[in-house]
Parts: structure tokens; sequence; C-alpha cells
């Protein structure tokens, strides 16, 4: 992104969004597949997007139900800024969970992801976002998956914040993560962006 060197009077040509808040927990209905779980989160965003500060990619600790069996809490802060010169290419966040199988091997868990919320809520936002699992589109491939307890995987799961990249991608959905977030803008209304909501702007 070319970065312009302002002078007096001069105006940012870029406003800053600034992420905070925790994946909070992953939530299955009749208990995890599998044992050890732990999540891996991509930031996503536009050709215009720049992170100032915070991690691009982070992972959480291994992490097991306790007296709720249907529940893995990991309380995985999330904190970024990002600039860009556009809201094009909103910011998404790409979770990949993994987890031990019945023979002890790491695998698949699921795939999700969320947007970032618009900035000025003024609290923190829970998101629900269900987790899906890819499968193999032909039986003998399936029934090996099966038997082996070893899901495929995506090479790139960055590619599910474009949706023209994953058409037709066989899934099934199973659990849900537990995502807060809270965002605040600054910079936005010199250019004349306006969310519909109440911005922080440095005057």
């Amino acid at each position: 992104m070319l970065e312009l060197q302002l002078t007096s009077g001069e105006s940012e040509s870029f406003f800053h969004l600034t992420v905070t808040g925790q994946l909070e927990s992953a939530h299955f209905p009749m208990g995890p597949d599998g044992g050890g779980l732990f999540c891996r989160y991509d930031i996503v965003a536009g050709p215009d997007w720049e992170l100032v500060s915070g991690l691009r990619s982070a992972v959480t600790q291994s992490a097991r139900t306790e007296s709720d069996y249907r529940t893995v809490v990991f309380n995985m802060p999330v904190e970024f800024t990002m600039k860009s010169i556009n809201p094009h290419g909103w910011p998404q966040i790409v979770f990949s969970l993994y987890g031990a199988n019945i023979w002890n091997v790491e695998t698949n868990r699921g795939y999700a992801r969320v947007h970032c919320p618009l900035s000025g809520t003024g609290s923190e936002r829970t998101l629900r976002a269900p987790l899906f699992i890819p499968k193999y589109s032909n039986l003998c491939s399936a029934a090996m998956s099966w038997l082996s307890g070893v899901n495929p995987e995506l090479r790139d799961p960055k590619i599910l914040a474009d949706g023209s990249k994953h058409k037709g991608l066989a899934c099934e959905t199973y659990g849900e993560l537990v995502v807060r977030l809270q965002a605040i803008s600054r910079g936005s209304s010199r250019m004349a962006l306006d969310w519909g909501q109440t911005a922080v702007d440095d005057r």
C-alpha cells in the first residue's frame, strides 16, 4: 500500500481499526469428537489493509472438557490493529480446530470464520460461528477417512474468507466456536466513512 508523506495541514489518507476480544470456547451438542483440542486463528483482509500491531495468526493451548462435557474453554485473547485506505476487504478471522482421534492421531476437527464487527458498538459482541468439517466426495475415500479417523484438511484455510474460492466444497457441520469481539475505528469520519454507529475519531 502506498503511504503518503504528510505535510502540515494535510489529512491522513487512511483509517485505523482496532479489534479486541477473545476466542472463548468451542461448544458441541453431544461433546467433542476427540480430545486435546487446540485452535489456530488467521486474520484475513483485503489488499489495502495493513497490520499495524498484534499477531496475524496465533495458536491456543491444548484444552479438554471439564465439568461441562459439551464445552471446551480456550479464553484465547485476540487483539490487533489494522489500517486501510477503504473498507473493501473488511477483516475476517478464520479459525482452524484440531484434536486427537481415537488412535491418538492429530486431525482436523473443523473450520469457522467470522467478520470483525463494525466499530462503535460500545461493548463486546458475542459471535457464534458454526464449525464445519470438509468431507470426501467419493465413497472410497470417505470410507478410509471413517476407518482411520483422519478428516481431510484444507491446504490453505484462509480461502474460506473468499466465497469464490471454495465453491462446491463438501462438508458437514458439528459444533460452534464462541467468539467475543469489540471494534473501534479512528480516522474514519474525516474520510467521510459512516458505519451507522458512533466511531472514535482523533480531532
